[in-house]
């Protein structure tokens, strides 16, 4: 499964306003995309989708911007991904509720595997709140050089516990 650029700057966004709160003020585009680093124009289309999911409220004026339109407790990473992407799992007959939607007769050879991909997919971003995330969530992302520096030091652990077994 591969999260897209488009989901990725978006849940960054929601966490950028979780952490500025519901009540709080508003944050421009132009503010967001300073403190994420992110393309402004880019932006511009994303809380256009968050905004019709509910999830983000703008406001308009010389102190207006964008604000959380609930609690951060209360989005969960379903309501983002859905919002930003569309279906958690685009197959079909992906869902229970969505068996009906299969022109097949009876489950394929691989409805069972895929179920089990949807609802644990399904099952963990729903357990997951936007608050959670922004608790959690470091500054800007890292520069490719150190990605890579981290990623090479993550992968020789494993050798190295093997050659001590």
């Amino acid at each position: 499964m591969k999260i897209s650029t488009r989901t990725e700057y978006g849940v960054r966004v929601l966490v950028t306003l979780a952490r500025v709160g519901v009540d709080d003020a508003c944050l421009s585009l132009t503010e967001i995309a300073k403190r994420e680093k992110l393309p402004h124009a880019y932006l511009e289309q994303l809380v256009g989708d968050l905004r019709r999911a509910g999830l983000v409220i703008a406001t308009r004026g010389q102190s207006g911007g964008y604000r959380l339109a609930r609690s951060a407790t209360d989005i969960a990473m379903t309501d983002a991904i859905r919002a930003l992407e569309g279906p958690l799992l685009e197959m079909p007959c992906a869902g229970v509720e969505d068996l009906e939607h299969c022109d097949r007769p009876q489950p394929c050879s691989v409805h069972e595997i895929f179920q089990r991909v949807y609802e644990s997919l399904s099952s963990t971003l729903g357990a997951t709140n936007l608050a959670e995330v922004a608790a959690t969530a470091g500054g800007p992302p890292y520069p490719l050089e150190v990605r890579r520096r981290r990623a090479t030091r993550h992968s020789a652990i494993p050798d190295q516990e093997a050659r001590n077994a």
